[in-house]
């Protein structure tokens, strides 16, 4: 874990749609504790505690959450935000264990200096987070790669120039422990490539009309979080009653 990210937490016994707005109101956000085996646990924070903490461990540092008098390692697992607004809906937090292994989301970034962008070329990110699998304290804040060798149309970097860090696994790999075939294949997915401007602002443009064609989609799929995350931020009418994470 790259730094120490602390967060305080209050309990809370009532949840639901007009609790959850008048917490909002009193500058707190409604949220969850899920932990394996046992019922979730309602709670708030602070909500420009939990922008900074957000900020800090992303969905991919441990927190020290405070609940109480009870202290908690976890991962932001959800995190709703108010549309067009940098203001924080609700919360969903995995608690861990300090010694067992998580699964988590890490960003990757190409550093160093990029030859390429000295010709004129531009680089094109084709993969911006891998799944590993650390002990909580080993969690990187990101996986980096090497981008100096990037100088020319297609030059590129693939998951298997990364150098892991010490006591970290890529998931895929895990999964695919015994199929060396299909270890090659991921291992050899491009995380970035050196174009032309002109071909990935054409690409760019693509995505957008796309995504904008999808935009629908998505609000429907908001809903789909768990009752109680999808009540509380105005998605759903239905029950909110936290739910045992099994």
């Amino acid at each position: 874990m790259s730094q120490d990210v602390q967060l305080t937490a209050e309990k809370r016994d009532e949840t639901g749609k007009k609790v959850a707005a008048n917490l909002r109101g009193d500058g707190r956000v409604p949220a969850v504790v899920q932990e394996h085996g046992k019922d979730s646990i309602a709670i708030t924070v602070g909500s420009q505690e939990i922008l900074k903490a957000f900020a800090l461990a992303g969905k991919s540092q441990a927190i020290d959450l405070s609940v109480g008098s009870t202290k908690k390692l976890a991962l932001i697992k959800e995190i709703t935000f108010v549309p067009t607004k940098n203001e924080v809906q609700h919360v969903v937090f995995q608690a861990l264990k300090a010694d067992e292994e998580v699964d988590a989301d890490v960003p990757v970034h190409v550093v160093g200096e990029i030859p390429a962008e000295n010709n004129r070329l531009v680089l094109l990110n084709t993969i911006d987070t891998l799944a590993v699998r650390a002990l909580p304290k080993d969690l990187p804040e990101a996986l980096e790669v090497d981008g100096s060798g990037l100088a020319e149309i297609d030059d590129r970097v693939t998951i298997g120039d990364i150098k892991l860090p010490e006591g970290v696994q890529l998931v895929e790999i895990l999964a695919n422990a015994d199929d060396e075939e299909k270890q090659s294949e991921f291992l050899s997915q491009p995380i970035a490539l050196v174009k032309e401007p002109s071909i990935v602002e054409s690409d760019e443009g693509v995505e957008l009309a796309e995504g904008e064609s999808e935009g629908d989609a998505v609000d429907s799929e908001n809903g789909g979080e768990g009752d109680e995350a999808a009540s509380e931020s105005g998605e759903d009418s239905g029950s909110d009653e936290p739910k045992s994470d099994d």
